[in-house]
């Protein structure tokens, strides 16, 4: 008896020691979402799958730096009488290769996923499974952890399965939400795209970016840079809790969609609101703002997508601040241009208030939820910040056009009636000119007789000089018959006929004969008109002679020509003209 007992309890404790060590098998439910954390696991690179005598450990945290691969053998009980169709993921981003039986159960077939598969794939970690009916079925996973290995923690990977009906609706809405928006955007781009091309208008520059840049954050938010850029780049960074990150394409063209767009909407405000004539100020912060957030964005994300340090997982938060701050300075802009009346401002502060506050809601959502791993992309607040901008600020567009408008047919009104000045200003030019062309043949006229004039008062002048010698020529020859009549006297002293005695008193009394002195007054005056009567009414006191002798000092003949045309001696002529300079007080002192 006590024998008996003895085996009752050996054989009680093996039993005890099996269901130990079996490993359990989570059963299909109608719940959408199977988490397996219970596991098999064995540690090498290839395994027999026919090898029964093969033994997995219990699931446990595993180390990164004993081994390359893990395997995981998960067990799965499906009580149904169909097959289900399920996705499976697991809970940290690494590479790994399902094995499953293929459809005869003779072969087992092993299918890649992962980040490091450049594959067609949205997400690049889910593989479609077929679970067999009432059945236990058996999956083995080759897990890689040699990307995580430089890190140096432990690990304990979820096997995620989700029904594939669940996978496929939500795979449908994200294609419809991205198509939708994609296709919003794309038409709006295009629109302003030919408009900018008419109007070269830089407003339309940069809000053409901002669509492009809102096309690329919604493309990258959605994870569809996956499918459209087959390409296996990415980085990932292990953390001490087990939780891993992952920066990939999608990652990175999101940084810089983010940056696009809100370097877009901050050169958008400036050119919109003119802040660099109007807002100097509030000017520098949009400007610099704009440069400071391209490079922190860019920055971070080539370092971090390159794997030289993973630098996203200290700047996103301080990303999404930026944001923030940005999206403040913006709508102070927009407060500061409204109260200073600037042109279209309250438009354009309308347009922005939606767009900023869904914009400063992504970035609190990013902080809160997404930051730093990039796994929630099902929200659809990315498409409607980035959609909301869309009728807001076209409307702001058409109003600052019809501001424009407005200001245009104003300027043209004015220009109209500068027209209509220079026209007046032009006719009157041209009258003007018209006078000074008259003005200018006046004065060529007046020119050309006073050459003819200067050639006349020339050809008098010379006609005076002629005058002058043939009247001292005349007097010369009468002072030559004079003094042969003194010559007679003095021959003949005593013949003293009466005749002779008058010659000579006609010769002295009349050597200078006033015919001879009106023509020479006549030329004279033909020369300098009214002379003698100027003369007479400044000088009244003057006498014939002395107007005479004054004439000849006026056209300049010397003392000795004068002596010889008045008969007389030149200090004589010396003397007459100081008694004359002393009568018209000094006003031929200069004369020789």
């Amino acid at each position: 008896m006590p024998l008996l007992r003895i085996k009752y309890v050996l054989l009680l404790m093996l039993c005890m020691a099996f269901r130990v060590n079996a490993q359990e098998a989570p059963s299909l439910t109608n719940e959408p979402v199977l988490k397996i954390t219970q596991y098999g696991v064995w540690q090498g690179s290839r395994i027999n799958f026919n090898d029964t005598t093969l033994h997995f450990e219990p699931a446990k945290t595993l180390s990164t730096t004993g081994t390359d691969y893990y395997w995981l053998k998960v067990l799965v009980d499906n009580p149904y009488p169909n097959d289900e169709k399920y996705q499976l993921t697991l809970s940290l981003p690494l590479d790994y290769t399902l094995y499953m039986p293929d459809s005869s159960g003779k072969y087992w077939v092993g299918r890649h996923a992962g980040l490091g598969m450049p594959c067609l794939q949205r997400e690049r970690g889910a593989l479609t499974c077929v679970l067999k009916k009432a059945s236990l079925n058996v999956l083995y996973i080759k897990m890689d952890v040699r990307r995580v290995q430089s890190n140096g923690y432990t690990i304990r990977p979820t096997v995620i399965l989700e029904k594939q009906l669940l996978a496929d609706n939500r795979e449908s809405y994200l294609w419809v939400a991205w198509l939708v928006a994609v296709l919003v955007l794309g038409c709006v781009a295009g629109y302003h795209l030919y408009v900018y091309f008419h109007l070269k208008d830089q407003v339309y520059r940069w809000y053409l970016l901002m669509q492009v840049g809102g096309i690329l954050f919604i493309t990258a938010f959605k994870h569809f840079f996956s499918l459209f850029v087959p390409v296996a780049i990415y980085s990932v960074r292990l953390n001490p809790d087990g939780t891993m990150y992952y920066y990939d394409i999608n990652a990175f063209l999101l940084h810089i969609g983010a940056a696009v767009i809100l370097a877009s909407t901050l050169q958008l405000t400036r050119c919109y609101l003119r802040t660099g004539k109007l807002l100097p100020g509030c000017d520098k912060l949009l400007r610099y703002g704009a440069w400071a957030y391209v490079a922190y964005a860019t920055i971070p994300a080539i370092v971090t997508i390159s794997g030289w340090y993973y630098l996203d997982n200290y700047t996103l938060l301080y990303d999404n601040v930026f944001i923030l701050l940005l999206s403040g300075i913006i709508l102070f802009t927009c407060v500061m241009a409204y109260k200073r009346r600037i042109r279209a401002a309250r438009y354009f502060l309308i347009a922005n208030l939606m767009p900023i506050l869904l914009m400063t809601g992504l970035a609190l959502y990013f902080i809160i939820h997404s930051a730093p791993n990039y796994l929630n992309y099902g929200s659809v607040i990315p498409e409607l910040a980035v959609l909301s901008q869309i009728f807001p600020l076209g409307v702001a567009l058409v109003a600052r056009i019809r501001v424009i408008d407005d200001e245009l047919k104003r300027k043209s009104v004015a220009i109209q009636q500068l027209e209509a000045e220079i026209e007046e200003a032009t006719y009157k030019c041209e009258v003007i000119q018209q006078e000074n062309e008259l003005i200018t043949t006046a004065i060529q006229q007046e020119k050309d007789k006073n050459e003819e004039l200067q050639q006349q008062l020339e050809a008098n002048q010379r006609e005076l000089m002629g005058n002058s010698l043939y009247i001292h020529q005349k007097n010369k020859l009468l002072a030559d018959l004079k003094s042969q009549l003194q010559d007679i006297d003095k021959l003949y002293p005593d013949a003293r006929h009466p005749g002779l005695h008058d010659i000579k008193s006609s010769l002295r009394d009349n050597q200078y004969l006033d015919a001879e002195w009106d023509k020479f007054k006549l030329h004279f005056e033909q020369v300098h008109p009214d002379f003698f009567e100027q003369l007479e009414s400044r000088y009244p006191a003057l006498t014939k002679n002395e107007l005479r002798l004054y004439a000849y000092f006026h056209i300049h003949l010397s003392t000795k020509e004068i002596a010889v045309l008045l008969n007389i001696a030149p200090a004589s002529v010396r003397q007459a003209k100081a008694r004359l300079n002393k009568k018209m007080n000094n006003a031929i002192s200069g004369v020789e």
